[in-house]
Order: C-alpha cells, then structure tokens, then sequence
C-alpha cells in the first residue's frame, strides 16, 4: 500500500462510540428530567393533599379542649392548646379566640421570614386555616358559638421538606439515566461500533491498484445481519471494480484510437467549412455564419460555393448528432460540392442526384439518419440605375426562411412544401419544387437549424421561431454580422446555464 494514502484514524470526539453515548445521554436525562418533572408535580400535588388532611385532622383533635377553654375562658387550658400545636413545627401561628374575637392565646415565630415567591405560589393557598368553636350542640358545629381556632402553616417548613424530597427524585432520576445510557453504550459498542472499526480498519488497508484483494474482515454473529450484508455488497463490489480496472486497460488502446478519429473528423469538418475570406468575396451579398456543436462533432451543415453565375448556399440537419451524424454531413457537403462543379443548375435534378448519393450510403453503413436540407441559388442582377438586386431560388425541405424586407416587411417561407428529407427514401424527385423571390438592396434572408428556435432555459421554455423574428427586426438594418451576433446572443441569454442538446447553426444574407 502506498505511503502517501491517508490516516484513517478517527478522533475520539468524531467516533460513534462518542456521539452515540452522548445522543443517549441527552435523550435519557431529558426523558428522566420529563419523568421526574412528572413525579415531582404529583409528589406536589400528594403532598399538599397530605397537609391539608393532616392539619384538619390535628384541628379535630384539639377541638374538645379549645371549645372548653373558649367557653370557660380558661387560658392556662387555652395555652395548653395552643402550646401543644405550636409544638409541631410545621405550625408557625397558633391563636384560639372568644367569639369576640378576642385573643384569649397566642403562640407565634418571631425568627420566622417571608416566604419566596415561588414558596408562596407552590404553597401559599394551603397555609390557612380556621375552625369554629360551638358548645353545647350534639354534632360538631352546632350549639352555642364560643370562639375560633386558627393556625398558619410555616411555608419554608413546608417547602423545605418538599424540597429534600424533590432533591431524592432528581437524584435518583440521573443516576437511572447514567446507568441507562452506560448499558446502551456499551451494547452498541459490541453490537456495532466495534465490528464497523474493524470494517473501516479493512476499508483503510485496500489496496486501490487491486481492490479485489481487499482484507475482508470476518464478525461472528453477523453473518446474515445488515453488517454481514454491507460486507458481502462491499466484497462484490471490490472484485467489480477489478473487473472494470482491468476492462478499462483493455480498452485504453481504443478509446485512444477512437479519440484521434474523432478529432480528425472534427478538424476536416471546421477546415470544410466557408472562410471569412471566401465569404467576404461573394458578389452582391453580405454574408455571415455561424455554427456550434451540441457535441463534439456536430450534425449540422451548411455551406456558401461561388460559382460562375452566383453562388449557391445549403443548409441542413441530419438527424441527431456525434461522430455519425457528422460523416452523413460530410458526405453531404461533398456532394453539393461535386453537383456544383459540374454544371447542373436544375434544382430538382441537384436534389434527386444528393437524395440518391446520400440513400445508398447511409444504407452501405447500416445507419438510420438522414437530413433536412434546403438550397439556395442566388444570382445578382443590375438594373442600370445603380441600384442592385439579386434572385434567389429556394429548394428542399428545411426549417423555415425568414426574409425581413428593407421597409421592415417580414416573410415567412414555409420548406414543407419543397421538398424531402434526403436520405429518407430512395426516389423523392415527385417532392421537389422550388420558389423565387427578388432581393431588393438591404433585404435579409436569414437560415437557421432547429438548435436555434428549440434551444431550451431552466424552465424547458423553447427559443420560438417569433422571437427570432423579433430579434432581427430589431437588427436588420445593420450589417448581416452585427445581425448574428444579435441572435446568438439573445439565444444564448435564453439558454442561460441550461445544457445545448442540440447543434447551433445560422446563415445571414443581406442584399448590398
């Protein structure tokens, strides 16, 4: 194993032994602190059950003896009585009245001290309490009317008591919890922490030049759990990658091979394709192009061939694009090349030869694709009075042309009707037919591929032929360079970070 590889040691704090342990502290002293809150309200709530029986029943049992000396006004007997309540030191007022309400006698705390809020409020409403004294009546609280006995709780005596207990509760309710979340650790550490370090152990040992050697590591009693499972998937995995390493290898020499074919192809693709400077020197018209590839190779087409009368221009999109889409281009371009240069000015007869060349090749190559494709023939014509005009013949079926006249006018012709798809059937000479139309000096013909009005934003919201219109009648009064550059980056706004799935071509014309 390589030296440089990286320590696989984990800190302690970053272990799951750690977090673990205290996720299950966390969780059991919250539980026990919800329990013990629980416990401590309904040791509260007994508890203030408890006094107020208690003292009610202290008070029944010093009644007799409080009636006698209130109606005796005996106060060395009411003294007893007081004094003998006074003696319990949760009592901090004792008083026994006449039914005057005069003190016959009294015992109070004279160090006694006000009570907290919080005191008060657990406790303050059960402090009081008052008995009336009757003589002579033959159940309590009838007869004659002889005084009253009050007495008042100690709140901190009270609270003080309360509050050894609630102590015992919280005490007693974290020492569960440390005890809990000591077993849990430990059960988790044997079950799985332990066995997963001695996983991350073998993981860290892996050779990544032969990850099928791996140390599989072996855990008693998780044979058939989910740790067995994830080191059986693991070892499967780790003998795939071996495969693929040694698959890889084989193909390297391929892909290498592969990769310099591409490239060729994509580099005869760029030299074929118009030079400024031959675009420059087309007589009667300002032409500029433009062309990207959705992939590295591209199934778009289009090219500008003077020849003695004019020039003529196509445009075209095979289906699809790559490497195989970009041969059926090629070979499309170099039989425009080749009907160009030898005369034939027919366009049905051009399109029915291309059709046939193009049909018998992608046949010989076992291939589905074929390509819109629409011809353009245009010839300059002078009338006399210095003032140039051109006639363009148009052929085959293809995206629509757009035509923005010089006083602002926009033309739509539809290629439907002009042709086929070449490649698609063997004879298509029945589909051809072509128009005229008369270019005026400042008048913008304007050709484009699908990739243009189907590129796509964020939102799979299309480009539109209409907005392309749009784009150009904004520009059409400026050179046919400046004109492209206004759409591809209207385009390209609109596409924002979205991926291009497909080619990018336009052609600008523009009659001088």
């Amino acid at each position: 194993m390589s030296t440089e590889q990286a320590d696989t040691r984990i800190p302690f704090t970053s272990g799951l032994t750690f977090r673990q342990a205290a996720a299950t502290l966390v969780i059991v002293v919250f539980l026990g602190l919800v329990a013990g809150f629980i416990e401590l309200v309904t040791d509260w709530r007994s508890m203030r059950q408890e006094i107020q029986q208690q003292t009610l029943a202290t008070l029944e049992l010093v009644r007799g003896p409080a009636t006698e000396a209130a109606y005796q006004f005996n106060d060395q007997l009411a003294a007893e009585v007081v004094d003998g309540l006074y003696a319990n030191p949760s009592i901090g007022q004792a008083m026994l009245q006449d039914n005057f309400d005069g003190v016959i006698a009294e015992r109070g705390r004279a160090d006694a001290q006000p009570a907290g809020p919080l005191v008060t409020r657990l406790f303050g409403d059960i402090t009081d309490y008052r008995i009336d004294l009757h003589h002579g009546g033959v159940r309590p609280g009838t007869g004659e009317l002889v005084g009253a006995l009050q007495i008042r709780l100690d709140e901190e005596a009270i609270a003080s008591s309360f509050m050894e207990r609630s102590l015992v509760i919280v005490l007693v309710g974290l020492a569960k919890a440390l005890v809990i979340s000591a077993l849990v650790v430990l059960i988790f550490y044997f079950m799985i922490t332990r066995p997963l370090l001695g996983l991350h152990s073998a993981i860290g040992r892996i050779d990544p030049t032969r990850p099928g050697e791996w140390p599989r590591p072996r855990f008693r009693y998780h044979e058939r759990d989910e740790l067995g499972q994830i080191v059986n998937g693991l070892d499967r995995l780790m003998h795939a990658f071996q495969q693929v390493m040694a698959q890889r290898d084989k193909a390297r020499d391929e892909n290498t091979r592969l990769g310099a074919e591409l490239d060729v192809s994509r580099r005869i693709q760029h030299i074929l394709l118009p030079s400024p400077e031959e675009l420059a020197s087309v007589q009667g018209l300002d032409i500029a192009t433009y062309m990207e590839a959705a992939d590295e190779v591209g199934g778009d087409y289009y090219d500008v061939l003077s020849h003695a009368d004019g020039v003529r221009i196509g445009i075209g999109d095979v289906t699809g694009h790559g490497l195989e889409s970009g041969v059926v281009m090629l070979m499309t371009q170099s039989a425009v090349r080749t009907l160009l240069g030898t005369g034939e000015a027919d366009m049905r007869r051009v399109m029915q030869v291309l059709n046939s060349t193009i049909y018998n090749n992608v046949q010989r190559m076992g291939s589905g694709k074929n390509l819109t494709l629409a011809l353009l023939d245009y010839r300059p014509i002078g009338d006399g009075n210095g003032e140039d005009r051109g006639q363009l013949r148009i052929s085959g079926q293809h995206e629509t042309v757009i035509v923005v006249r010089r006083d602002g006018r926009v033309e739509i012709i539809d290629t439907d009707e002009l042709g086929f798809p070449i490649g698609l059937v063997e004879e298509m000479a029945e589909f051809v037919s072509e128009i005229t139309l008369e270019l005026q000096e400042g008048d913008v013909v304007v050709l484009y591929t699908d990739g243009i009005t189907e590129a796509a934003d964020e939102q799979h919201r299309l480009y539109g032929q209409d907005r392309l219109v749009e784009v150009v009648r904004s520009h059409y009064r400026e050179p046919s360079e400046r004109i492209k550059q206004a759409i591809v980056q209207d385009v390209k706004r609109h596409i924002g970070t979205q991926v291009l799935y497909d080619d990018l071509t336009l052609v600008i014309l523009k009659q001088r």
